[in-house]
């Protein structure tokens, strides 16, 4: 394929609006971003004991991750090799096998075909049992209770697919010893949109804010412990100085800079997690350092290409793009294992108030990329979309990895499409390129990654 964007007109802030909306690009998007990518399944804590599975998709691909009795974690193609029905219809359970409920094949909880119904009246001696499994993802990671999986067996390896990008996932994944877990089960809702919106605005856009969350932060600006007036205290929060950061890999990081003296829990509406935050600073710092623990209210992040979290309440989703103009949203709510029961009950409602399909800032960006839709007409086809703020104004930090842009940067959106540019270019693995690293990744024993072990 040749794509419809180039290294140039991305350079200079153009984007094409036909990547948004052309059917074609978005089936091309499936085999070359999608069957390509490292992409986020399951947390660890949604599937403890042998058996237990979740079911997800891998782009448009449906996948089971299951664990197995040695504790590792097969990722099983959901789609019986007889008709294509998917062998598990059910969200999460625990199961030994699968059986299709068309023509009742069985399949164990490795993938491997065990039974056929009137097998030797069908097929004799000569059914290929061996051949006939469920295809399974070879190439599983999990990474401090996160597991990733990839089809491409000439990708890069996942730490490395990361890059830098790790210096900033262990700000969520790794700030407290005990690990993090998921609570409150998953929250599915559907939205019109192009799935690479709502990735690209988790990776870089601190911008919309003031526009369109503005209501929203007038209402919350009392939860910020300024006990300023509204209209002050959104000024104050409006003018925080900030950056955007591009670790590499089409990753993106976002954040305030945090004035010294302010308290950890300042981002937090809830005394009980402030005070959490507060209290577990200083473990933070002795495990990823100072400038990661004092210097910056961490905001938004986006692996790419579609797997964001936002720090300050625990929202981590993954966007399932369903056609070129539809987007599934799963969210999930992440806490610290060991935090408090108070602590985990006002991290799930405060982000289900703010976050959750109803949540008072989620409608606003839902009701943007709807909007943001049906850009293929004749006439909007003809003009590209702007992506140039903080082109020529990019720095460096003394101590975050990446290049970094001020807080209103698109440097992000624009590595992000790069980035999708060159998977949708590229004709295998071969001419990807794989992220510069310049931090070495921390990886606790007790987390150890282990490269296609599955847990």
């Amino acid at each position: 394929m040749t794509s419809p964007l180039n290294d140039g007109d991305i350079d200079a802030g153009k984007i094409n609006r036909k990547i948004f909306s052309d059917p074609e690009i978005f089936q091309d998007e499936m085999e070359r971003v999608f069957a390509r990518s490292w992409l986020f399944l399951a947390h660890e804590s949604q599937i403890p004991e042998t058996g237990d599975f979740f079911t997800t998709y891998m782009g448009s691909d449906p996948v089971i991750v299951i664990r197995q009795a040695d504790g590792s974690v097969e990722v099983l193609l959901n789609s019986c090799n007889h008709r294509g029905m998917k062998v598990c219809r059910a969200d999460s359970g625990n199961a030994k096998s699968f059986t299709c409920t068309y023509h009742g094949w069985v399949y164990g909880d490795d993938g491997k075909l065990l039974g056929v119904p009137f097998e030797n009246e069908c097929y004799g001696d000569s059914m290929p049992k061996d051949r006939l499994g469920l295809g399974a993802v070879t190439r599983v990671e999990n990474y401090k209770g996160f597991i990733f999986g990839c089809w491409d067996e000439a990708a890069s390896p996942f730490l490395d697919y990361l890059g830098d990008m790790t210096y900033y996932f262990d700000i969520l994944a790794d700030r407290v010893a005990g690990g993090t877990e998921v609570v409150g089960g998953v929250f599915k809702w559907t939205m019109r949109g192009n799935w690479k919106l709502a990735a690209e605005q988790f990776a870089g856009d601190m911008y919309h804010g003031q526009t369109s969350h503005v209501s929203a932060m007038i209402a919350d600006v009392q939860a910020y412990g300024d006990n300023t007036p509204p209209d002050e205290g959104t000024a104050a929060l409006l003018s925080m100085e900030g950056f955007q950061i591009s670790p590499g890999g089409g990753h993106g990081v976002g954040a305030f800079e945090r004035p010294p003296g302010v308290q950890a829990g300042r981002m937090s509406d809830s005394d009980s997690v402030a005070a959490y935050m507060n209290n577990t600073e200083s473990e933070m710092e002795q495990r990823l350092g100072a400038h990661r623990a004092h210097d910056a209210f961490w905001v938004h992040n986006n692996i790419f290409p579609n797997f964001s979290w936002l720090n300050s309440n625990g929202t981590v989703r993954v966007w399932h793009p369903k056609d070129a103009e539809t987007i599934e949203v799963w969210m999930w709510c992440l806490v610290d294992s060991d935090a408090p029961a108070d602590v985990k009950r006002d991290k799930r409602l405060d982000m289900q108030r703010h976050f959750g399909p109803s949540g008072t800032w989620e409608q606003d960006d839902g009701e943007n990329w709807n909007y943001c839709a049906g850009a293929g007409g004749a006439i909007q086809r003809r003009r590209s979309l702007e992506y140039s703020a903080g082109i020529g104004m990019s720095r460096e930090h003394p101590e975050f990895p990446g290049e970094i842009g001020g807080v209103y940067s698109e440097i992000n959106q624009r590595n992000f499409y790069r980035r999708w540019n060159e998977f949708m270019s590229a004709d295998s693995w071969d001419e990807i390129s794989v992220p510069v690293r310049t931090v070495p990744p921390r990886i606790e024993e007790s987390h150890r990654a282990r490269e296609g072990a599955g847990s």
